[in-house]
């Protein structure tokens, strides 16, 4: 059969399974759109390719998360299926009747995705003919069946079984070796290619939300994560891509409102970076950038110099031993004039696109936003399996004892009134001072929200995290101990001191 002929098949066969489970299909499409989003960190205006989109399921949701803000062009294999995802309208959508791949013009997409679309006996002539249509530098995503999911396995094995339940003759499980092969054979670089998704489609509809909060430990657990029933295919064409430079500050009241505060240890290689990637995209919001330099032995300070030298909205405050990100935390708030105060890590870059759902929610009227990590429509790559287990220990203690509903607020990516993290009594030293940061506001009455954040393991090239688990769990334990006796006892004002309150930061170098 013919690569299209394979894509044809492959796309009825995979239209007639998400329309068998409609109870959670739309749930699991719309995450698999949500990912699409923050995989890529998706900028106004990039183009991608949707392959076999059908009658565009799918497209509706990638619509949806991507706000309508980006071209998308359905490309669909059987005629019937065209007509009627033209039919539905969708916003930047425009539906194509593919009858080959090389009708399509060369290196003419950002991003090219897919779901249950490639895992077919032609894949590596589909990924050759993929990697020409991407751009320098584009990137591809795809959710395909994994070929050691026991029902997937069953399904290739015993060939009837799989035509029986509706596999196309062509489909294939997807082994995830022999693609990460295949895949940098036909120039792909940066193949990520992980197990994803345990929640089975017959799960009832009523149980989705509580079984994920399961599978975000399943999916990242040894041996039990290589069963998930997909793989997660990210690869990326070698090249430099031409990103545009968008203006994502959209809400006048917010102009002119916040200052960035960012505690670096030994962070050279990444402080420049997320300090041109904030200016650029929400120049307008900015009042200044605060680097809390926490007595690193690199040229960490010397790089926010020559920035200060570009922006004078950026400063830099240099702590004296002893180390700590809560004591970095106290100083950088300290030292903040905005009226809001958007507190984040210093290998945050990436996601630097993602920040204006905290800003919409900002705008909507709430006291603060908080990057949560773990919400339904959150995306984790690579996270690592023991610090997952204490996050979800640590949040369950605190819906048991103290607060209901709540899913992560132990990361450095929020953004508050600057009143609430000024006056705050961050009491631990380290990087359980994340933890008071986002539980003691919560306990004290303001209106925060939770808002979904990918988070993605550091690669080589971002350098090192200093986040130790079992040295820093302790404090976690403690400090959420402290909290848990101090609330039980009727004292819910976690204040500083008002001596604290009127103390400086120690050092402070910044042109004004």
């Amino acid at each position: 059969m013919s690569l299209e002929s394979n894509l044809r098949a492959m796309e009825r066969s995979r239209e007639a399974y998400w329309r068998r489970y409609p109870a959670t299909s739309p749930v699991r499409l719309r995450w698999r759109a949500v990912t699409v989003r923050h995989c890529f960190h998706v900028l106004p205006g990039e183009s991608l390719l949707e392959l076999g989109a059908g009658s565009g399921l799918w497209t509706r949701h990638l619509a949806e998360a991507l706000r309508g803000e980006n071209p998308i062009t359905a490309a669909v294999f059987n005629r019937d299926l065209a007509d009627e995802a033209a039919a539905c309208r969708l916003p930047n959508s425009r539906v194509i009747h593919v009858t080959e791949l090389a009708e399509l013009p060369a290196e003419s997409f950002d991003y090219i995705v897919g779901t249950a679309i490639l895992c077919h006996d032609a894949y590596a002539e589909n990924l050759a003919a993929l990697h020409r249509l991407l751009k320098p530098g584009g990137q591809l995503l795809f959710f395909e069946a994994n070929y050691w999911n026991p029902q997937v396995f069953v399904k290739n094995t015993i060939r009837p079984i799989g035509r029986w339940t509706g596999d196309a003759e062509c489909q294939i499980g997807m082994r995830k070796f022999e693609l990460m092969k295949r895949a940098s054979h036909q120039g792909f670089t940066k193949v990520e290619i992980v197990p994803y998704d345990i929640i089975h489609p017959l799960t009832p509809q009523r149980l989705i939300r509580a079984v994920q909060s399961v599978a975000f430990i399943l999916e990242h657990a040894p041996l039990i994560r290589d069963m998930c029933g997909t793989l997660y295919i990210w690869l990326v064409k070698p090249g430099e891509p031409q990103r545009p430079q968008v203006n994502l500050a959209s809400h006048p009241q917010l102009f002119g409102s916040t200052s960035v505060v960012v505690p670096c240890h030994n962070e050279e290689t990444n402080v420049r970076r997320v300090i041109d990637a904030l200016v650029a995209t929400y120049d307008a919001y900015i009042h200044e950038i605060i680097i809390v330099d926490d007595n690193s032995t690199d040229r960490t300070a010397d790089v926010v110099r020559d920035a200060m030298k570009a922006d004078p909205r950026v400063r830099l405050v240099q702590r004296e031993p002893p180390n700590g990100v809560g004591r970095a935390l106290r100083d950088g708030y300290a030292a903040a004039t905005g009226r809001y105060i958007l507190t984040m890590d210093c290998d945050f870059a990436m996601l630097v696109p993602e920040f204006r759902d905290l800003f919409d929610c900002i705008a909507d009227g709430h006291d603060g936003a908080i990057g949560s990590r773990f919400s339904h429509d959150s995306v984790l790559i690579n996270y690592p399996f023991f610090k997952i287990v204490c996050n979800r220990a640590f949040h369950l203690l605190v819906n048991l004892t103290l607060l209901r509903g709540v899913r992560d607020v132990s990361n450095n990516l929020k953004l508050y009134r600057a009143d609430i993290l000024k006056t705050l009594d961050i009491e631990e030293p380290h990087f359980a001072a994340n933890m008071e940061t986002g539980l003691k506001p919560l306990l004290a009455g303001y209106d925060l929200r939770e808002v979904p954040m990918s988070w993605i393991n550091r690669t080589t090239g971002m350098g090192a995290s200093s986040f130790r688990i079992v040295k820093v769990a302790p404090g976690y334990f403690l400090g959420l101990m402290r909290t848990i006796w101090r609330v039980w006892r009727g004292r819910r004002d976690f204040r500083r001191p008002l001596a604290d309150l009127q103390a400086a930061p120690e050092s402070v170098d910044a042109p004004r």
